[in-house]
């Protein structure tokens, strides 16, 4: 008998197929997963400082931007027939969300934001890329261990052109809401605070 290498082809879902396994129960209300590149993957679990600090970013980010955009908190966003990510917070065109039929379309998501405390090799890898490949501007990822927020923007193809690791005292801007200027410091560790 040989050693022969056996590859397995992997069978994608589509989003209508990985809604449908969650309707009928296969996938259970309580299990924190998404649609990556058809294949379902599961999320890491929400700590109290993942909670925290998320609680704060999104106060932030909706005060900071008022009517500029709606900032939209644990959304699930299809971006094609086999990607539904589910990033800790969106920001998104100001539109009228709450009379649409529709989720937003990739090119009326201005930015994305992950919280990355066990998760940080997926969000600066595989997200990164799937969120650049849809021309995302935006990727924010806050580095909770690292207490640093990275700001990838500029989006091609196989990621993003630009990376910028930001710190309490810099400030930001998302490439569509420009005349905004944000501060870093709501995204990262409180000083004397573990959140």
């Amino acid at each position: 008998m040989s050693d022969m290498a056996i590859e397995y082809k992997l069978r994608e879902f589509t989003v209508d197929e990985y809604h449908r396994l969650a309707e009928i129960g296969v996938l259970r209300s309580d299990e924190r997963v998404e649609l990556l590149d058809g294949a379902i993957v599961e999320m890491s679990p929400i700590g109290n400082r993942h909670w925290g600090r998320h609680a704060r970013i999104s106060a932030y980010l909706v005060a900071a931007l008022g009517n500029h955009a709606a900032v939209i908190p644990q959304g699930s966003f299809p971006l094609d027939r086999k990607n539904e990510p589910q990033p800790d917070l969106a920001v998104l065109a100001p539109l009228r969300w709450d009379d649409a039929e529709r989720g937003p379309t990739p090119d009326e998501i201005y930015a994305v934001v992950e919280l990355a405390d066990s998760s940080l090799g997926k969000d600066t890898g595989p997200k990164l890329r799937l969120y650049a490949r849809f021309g995302i501007p935006d990727y924010i990822v806050v580095d909770l261990e690292g207490d640093v927020l990275i700001h990838y923007h500029d989006a091609h193809e196989l990621g993003y052109r630009s990376e910028d690791r930001l710190h309490a005292a810099d400030t930001f801007a998302i490439h569509r809401l420009a005349r905004v200027a944000l501060s870093a410091a709501p995204f990262l560790r409180s000083p004397g605070t573990s959140t």
